[in-house]
Parts: structure tokens; sequence; C-alpha cells
């Protein structure tokens, strides 16, 4: 568990990186969590407040955080990562009933958000140990159940593939190069951060990634109605996720080209492959944030969109996925999830 709560550590870590490097007062303005902290008595504005941080560095970001936001964009934008994580459960549905899942859609859908769930709270992809233990108890096999969260995650990668594409087309080769630069740049430090299998090289690792990536696409790819199904589902999905942050963008008065946002998201989802921090915070801000800056958005709202669209996906995500849960549970226990993973039950998918 020590290793859990270093990773806590090192999601705050970069969190508090973020908000220093790209100018802490300003970051705080934009995003309006000043006006939150006067409210609350962290920060003291004047004699009238209390507060243990005693005033603000200048008069112009508290104007800045009294800035009114467009609640109603909020809200659309929360609808849409709503819509967003009904998509990528129909999908997964989709993806378990076609490798032999046992579960109905409800089962199969509450297997996906719980893993979700504690992949968003927790480090290591250990959602993903999660939605395979439901599975299994479901009566699905390991092979079939590892199958589910392989093919879930080559779709992820196609996702990501999107938001290449068409920060491509909208931006051209100059900013966009710097991007994906940046993107594998995280992925790699990340990737040789973390302990590869005793004896295994990286050549092994890749050949045997490339064996599973044929086996799962040779099996999809027998049934094409299904396939373009489900890659239209991840068309959808990516559509509503670039739509929900742009609608975030404007509402909080930051202007931002579409094309730019998509490659932003893009490198967030990089940077968060692999988790190292719980559901990959502060990875996933400094990927976006750092992408946005490259495409010509100013450094303070970079950050500051990075941190308000994740912060509204947790919220959003926290609600549906603990309402789901609430009301009809799961076929596991959490110990049991936490026995399988240090016990080495894990997936070939780690996305």
């Amino acid at each position: 568990m020590s290793a859990f709560g270093l990773s806590y550590l090192f999601g705050a870590f970069l969190l508090v990186t973020l908000f220093y490097a790209f100018g802490t007062w300003d970051v705080l303005a934009g995003s309006r969590l000043l006006d939150l902290l006067i409210r609350v008595g962290i920060v003291k504005y004047h004699d009238q407040n209390l507060g243990f941080i005693e005033g603000v560095a200048d008069h112009k970001y508290y104007l800045t955080s009294q800035t009114p936001v467009d609640w109603f964009l909020v809200v659309l934008a929360g609808l849409l990562f709503l819509a967003f994580f009904a998509v990528k459960t129909l999908q997964f549905d989709g993806v378990a009933r076609h490798f032999g899942a046992k579960g109905t859609l409800g089962q199969n859908g509450r297997a996906y958000l719980y893993g979700l769930g504690l992949d968003r709270w927790f480090p290591f992809g250990l959602g993903q140990t999660g939605t395979h233990q439901v599975l299994t108890s479901q009566g699905s096999t390991d092979e079939q159940s590892s199958n589910v969260l392989f093919a879930t995650g080559l779709f992820v990668l196609f996702e990501i593939s999107l938001f290449g594409i068409v920060g491509l087309l909208g931006e051209g080769w100059g900013p966009w190069v710097g991007q994906v630069l940046w993107g594998a740049f995280v992925f790699t430090l990340l990737y040789l951060w973390v302990r590869r299998p005793p004896g295994a090289s990286v050549g092994s690792i890749a050949r045997g990634w490339g064996r599973k990536v044929r086996e799962v696409l040779g099996s999809l790819s027998s049934d094409p109605p299904l396939f373009a199904k489900l890659a239209a589902l991840s068309l959808v999905a990516f559509a509503l996720e670039d739509v929900a942050a742009y609608m975030i963008a404007n509402a909080f008065g930051i202007g931002v080209e579409f094309s730019v946002i998509v490659m932003g998201l893009g490198a967030g989802y990089v940077a968060r492959l692999i988790p190292l921090s719980p559901g990959g915070i502060g990875q996933y801000e400094w990927g976006f944030a750092v992408a946005l800056v490259l495409g010509g958005v100013g450094a303070p709202e970079a950050a500051t969109l990075a941190i308000l669209d994740n912060l509204l996906r947790y919220l959003v995500g926290a609600v549906a996925v603990g309402s789901i849960l609430f009301w009809y549970g799961v076929d596991t226990k959490f110990s049991a999830v936490l026995n399988a993973f240090n016990s080495g039950v894990t997936t070939e998918s780690r996305t």
C-alpha cells in the first residue's frame, strides 16, 4: 500500500507544480477557484474577510475571478460527458458480447463503470483488474475478460489517433509536430519509469503486444457490422469529449481554437496511458496544458482549461458511477479486487 501512498503524493506534486509553472494566481483567478477560496475563508481579500493567506497578489486577479461564468454551457458540457460515459458503456457491452462475456447490458455496463470508477481514484490501472474481476464473477473466463479489456484499450488508442488526425487538419504541420513529440516524450518517460517484467526486453514485449493486437483485431474484423458499429461509437465519444472541452473554454472565456483543444485532449490521454497517479491526475493536466501552449494558447489559460476539463469530468463521472453502483452494485468486492491486483492478476490492457 506504500506504493499507493506515493502515487497520491506524485499526483499532488504534479498539480502543485502545474499551478506554479503556469502562474498560480492567474490559474486560480481564471478558473474562478480564487473566488471560492475567498468565500470559504482561505484567502483574505480585505479586512472583513477571514483567511490563512493574507491578501491577493494583485487586484486584477480578484477582478478576473469575479468575471461571470456561462453556467448553461458548463451544465451542457457536463451532460456531454454523461453522454460520453453512456456511449463508452455501450461500446464496452458490444465488445464483451463479441468475446463471449456472459453478462447482460446492465451487468457489462456496471463492470465497465466499476473499473472506470476505480481507475479515477486509484493508480496503476487498478480499475482494469476490477472490471476483470466483475466479468469473471459473471461467468466469463480469464481469457474472455482479458480480450474484452484489451479490445477496449485498442479503441482508446483509435480515439487518440483521431485526435491527431483532426488536429493535423486544423493546425497544420508546424504546431502539430511539436504536440505529437511532446506526447511521445511523456509516454516514453513514463514507460521507462515503470519497471518491466523480470527478464522481459522491450522487443519481446512489443512482439507479444503485436501478436495480441493481430489476434483481437482479427476476431473483431470477422464481424464487419459489429466492428463498424464499435468504431462509430468511438467517433461519437471522440466528438462528445471535444465539444464538451470547447464549451468549457467558452464558458470561462478562454479563447482557443477547436483543433488546438483536440490536440490538447489527445496529449492528455497519452500522458495518462500509464497511470502512475490516481486516474493519471496531474499527468493528464500537464499533457493537455503543454500541448495547448505549443498550439499558441497562453500558459495560464492552458492550465486553467486542463484543470477545469478534468475537474468536470471527475464530478460527472463520480455522480454517474456512484449512482449506478449505489442502486445496483457489482458482483465483486473491493477487497477481492485488491487481492487479485496484489497477487498479479492483471490484464494486457493498461489504458
